[in-house]
């Protein structure tokens, strides 16, 4: 199959996130600096920590060197603290254990949480360039956010235009195409009527036995392929039974069918062997996968099972719901913290939630994007074990083991796992095939016909071989 296209048009979703965190913090730094130059009170604060490092020493004006400081003012018997970085030439002596300094400090009288030292929020102070900076900046970074947006709306108009067209030219193709009668074999055709191995599509023997694959005409003998006489119910070359009972007589039993049956009157034989038989009284229609027909051996279909899919659904839903709370609480925690704290300044833990939560979303959303990848399949070929520190100044060690598969596509997957969570190390041997499921993030082993165990794939609890159902979850297992 050929591998999906990437479009280029769209902007990946973890980059929009960065982008629009960066315009909105700086439109913010911008509107609450103006805020204060026009509406905020000045007091005289304390500076407790101060650092001045040089960066460039030929650089512009208020640009060599990174300033830090941190500081602190009382309103109405309240201390509020504040810290800022910004460039600047300025050098004034680091302090020392103990030291402060006086300087004065603007804030919003109705809420002392926004505050700068007034050398940066002070009209007389600032300076006519960055005074036009600040005033400018918020609308710059408007006009950036809407060329952002538009230019990743115009991808998705572009890519859905596309599809559009490719829709129309199959449509109109389709008009003009000449119609054609194509031959479908049955899902049951599909598995050997013998054996029960799966047959690739278009076979005529089967590899495992060598029976000849069952076809859908009724006047081929469905064993040896020979033409079979009309009306006929046994083969005259090899005997074997017809797919339809000739002359109104039960294949199985040899009893009179009236006319327009489905099922013998007695003995319950289906008159065509593709038709199901019927379900005895009390006992329950359960799912019974394909692959079953070959024991232990091959893949399972279970995947495909409603209850497998309405688990898979569940575990998405509590991994949306982890993710939110992972988003949320953050950027609900620091802020309260900083109003709580009085050694953690508001305006820092506003930036810092603000920055977990983000990187909290785009690992979450890699996370998902990587559960929609399709299930691949490959062979272990490789298995090792390394002993590393905890730490690189620790002497506390741990043993490392991965396990390297190389997929059909001719890729390198790896299993890392730590100290006594080697489950996959000890189960999968070099040479073992196995499957990947993105969706379940666990693997499914081919061969399990020599296992004492079986893992679940929706909990990954570790269950005896002969287990149809999981011991911890309840699912059904991967056999």
């Amino acid at each position: 199959m050929a591998k999906k296209r990437k479009s280029k048009d769209k902007i990946p979703i973890p980059i929009l996130i960065i982008v629009y965190a960066a315009l909105l913090y700086t439109t913010y730094t911008s509107l609450s600096t103006l805020t204060l130059a026009i509406w905020g009170k000045s007091v005289l604060g304390t500076v407790d920590v101060y650092g001045s490092q040089l960066v460039e020493s030929g650089a512009e004006g208020n640009r060599s060197r990174v300033v830090t400081k941190g500081y602190w003012f009382m309103d109405g018997g309240k201390v509020y603290r504040g810290r800022v970085i910004y460039s600047s030439d300025e050098a004034w002596p680091s302090l020392k254990g103990g030291e402060t300094r006086s300087e004065s400090i603007r804030y919003l009288s109705f809420f002392p949480y926004i505050n700068k030292p007034a050398m940066l929020s002070d009209f007389g102070r600032m300076g006519e360039g960055v005074i036009i900076y600040h005033i400018l900046s918020p609308f710059g970074c408007v006009f950036l956010l809407w060329i952002v947006i538009r230019a990743n709306r115009d991808g998705k108009k572009k890519k859905n235009n596309k599809k559009k067209a490719a829709r129309k030219h199959i449509a109109e193709s389709a008009t003009h195409r000449v119609p054609q009668i194509i031959e479908t074999r049955s899902e049951m055709d599909m598995f050997c009527h013998n054996c029960g191995n799966k047959l690739p599509e278009g076979a005529a023997f089967c590899s495992n036995c060598g029976t000849k694959a069952q076809g859908s005409d009724p006047d081929v003998c469905s064993s040896c392929g020979e033409k079979l006489a009309k009306g006929a119910a046994f083969c005259a070359s090899c005997g074997a039974r017809t797919q339809v009972s000739a002359s109104g007589l039960c294949t199985a039993c040899g009893a009179e069918l009236p006319d327009g049956t489905e099922f013998c009157i007695n003995c319950g034989t289906p008159v065509d062997p593709k038709t199901p038989k019927p379900i005895q009284p009390g006992q329950a229609a359960t799912f019974v996968p394909e692959q079953g027909r070959t024991g232990l051996v091959g893949f399972s279909d279970m995947y495909n099972h409603p209850e497998i899919q309405a688990a898979m659904q569940k575990n998405k839903k509590f991994g949306i719901g982890c993710m939110w709370v992972l988003v949320f609480v953050p950027l609900i925690g620091f802020p309260i913290a900083g109003l709580l704290m009085d050694d953690f300044p508001f305006g820092e833990s506003v930036v810092v939630g603000v920055f977990i939560s983000i990187v909290m979303l785009i690992f979450s959303l890699l996370s998902l994007r990587r559960s929609k990848q399709p299930i691949w399949e490959g062979v272990v070929v490789n298995k090792y074990s390394k002993e590393k520190y905890e730490h690189r100044d620790s002497t506390e060690t741990y043993t490392e083991f991965t396990t390297v598969i190389t997929t059909d596509a001719g890729k390198k997957k790896t299993i890392v796992e730590k100290n006594s969570r080697r489950h996959m190390y000890d189960y999968l041997s070099v040479g073992d095939r196995v499957r990947f499921y993105p969706k379940l993030g666990t693997y499914e082993k081919y061969d399990k016909s020599r296992d004492r165990i079986i893992y679940c794939n929706i909990c990954s609890m570790m269950n005896p071989i002969q287990n149809d159902r999981c011991k911890r979850c309840n699912n059904l297992l991967f056999k």
